[in-house]
């Protein structure tokens, strides 16, 4: 399928169901969860999805988690560097998310189409800075795509069954850094238009 062939959107009701579905679906297949864990950021936080514009069928999901910083996932399961955790805590907490809970069906190229969904949303709604802890082949591949704007903020461990990384992306810096080095991605990411701003981008 090509780019057109998908709708994103943030997801509420029935499609929030489906996306929490997905996301669980998939992190069982993938040995991150155990059948019948319970996932305890389910409330803070708020989903989106991609869609086959066809079918209307979920394929791919990610979330943000919207909580004090000393109780984001990432912060909790992690030894954080006191320089970064000083910067973190000088974030309010409205303007810092963390960026949990990203996967796909396979076959589905959906993963740029929501990383720009939640870039839209971010800027929309004056979030500052994303948090996240990557396993480590995904982290050399975002930084990769998108020139290094990823920071690492703390001790790598194996988590939820990898060996993964704790990071920061902070926005302007990391779209200033991303105009400059990856100019035509910078471009995709700041695609704005009427759908962008009803939060759906197809």
């Amino acid at each position: 399928m090509n780019k057109n062939s998908y709708v994103y959107s943030k997801a509420n009701g029935l499609l929030k169901m489906e996306a929490k579905a997905l996301h669980y679906k998939r992190y069982i297949e993938l040995g991150f969860f155990h059948r019948n864990e319970i996932d305890n950021y389910d409330e803070e936080s708020i989903y989106f999805i991609a869609q086959t514009n066809d079918q209307k069928k979920v394929v791919g999901v990610t979330r943000l988690i919207r909580k004090q910083l000393d109780q984001l996932p990432t912060i909790r399961n992690f030894i954080i560097y006191d320089a970064e955790l000083e910067l973190l805590k000088k974030v309010e907490t409205a303007c810092l998310v963390e960026v949990s809970a990203f996967t796909k069906v396979p076959r589905h190229n959906v993963g740029l189409g929501l990383i720009r969904t939640i870039m839209q949303y971010s800027l929309e709604n004056q979030i500052e800075v994303w948090i996240c802890c990557v396993d480590q082949r995904v982290f050399r591949y975002i930084n990769r795509l998108f020139d290094y704007p990823f920071q690492i903020i703390g001790e790598p461990k194996i988590y939820l069954g990898s060996n993964s990384m704790p990071c920061m992306f902070p926005i302007k810096d990391g779209l200033q850094h991303i105009k400059e080095k990856k100019y035509q991605m910078y471009k995709f990411l700041m695609t704005s238009d009427k759908n962008v701003k009803k939060g759906v981008l197809s």
